[in-house]
């Protein structure tokens, strides 16, 4: 990937846009969805998959599965999306929203939130996606990894 940050955006806005169209079409058609992910490999091409399970446990099998692509450089950004229950800023209960986190391999990493609600058998999506930087949870795990399953006599070069 290049290291203009316009590109870099791009590629953030890219992955929050298609995880956010993967899990809206999942709720038109089926009414809720499992976790998912988008891989981008270091050729641009995108891996797309689905947790077994729903829920923390599936959403964690997705993040430690890209780590340990990420670990053995096989990926340049990844995004994991599923379904959550927030609390907006003022609201006095929780509503439903698509969570996205895409990350870079470069460390950069967003949150994206997508409030919506069912209404008479209409699914009606809020105003735009609130999006905030975060820390990493996928490529900085996996730097760690990687530097922690390098052998005593590779620091010693």
């Amino acid at each position: 990937m290049s290291k203009d940050p316009h590109a870099k955006r791009f590629e953030i806005q890219r992955l929050i846009e298609r995880s956010l169209d993967m899990a809206r079409c999942a709720l038109q058609q089926q009414g809720s969805f499992l976790p998912g992910f988008i891989a981008v490999q270091p050729n641009g091409k995108y891996d797309i998959g689905m947790a077994a399970q729903g829920g923390t446990d599936g959403s964690n099998l997705l993040i430690t599965g890209l780590r340990q692509k990420a670990v053995a450089e096989h990926l340049r950004a990844a995004a994991v999306y599923r379904d959550v229950r927030v609390r907006p800023r003022g609201a006095l209960e929780d509503v439903d929203a698509i969570q996205v986190v895409a990350e870079l391999a470069s460390g950069e990493s967003f949150n994206a939130f997508q409030v919506y609600r069912l209404d008479a058998d209409n699914l009606v999506f809020e105003e735009g996606p609130d999006v905030e930087r975060v820390p990493s949870v996928i490529f900085a795990e996996a730097a760690c990894m990687a530097a922690a399953a390098k052998r005593w006599w590779e620091y010693w070069r």
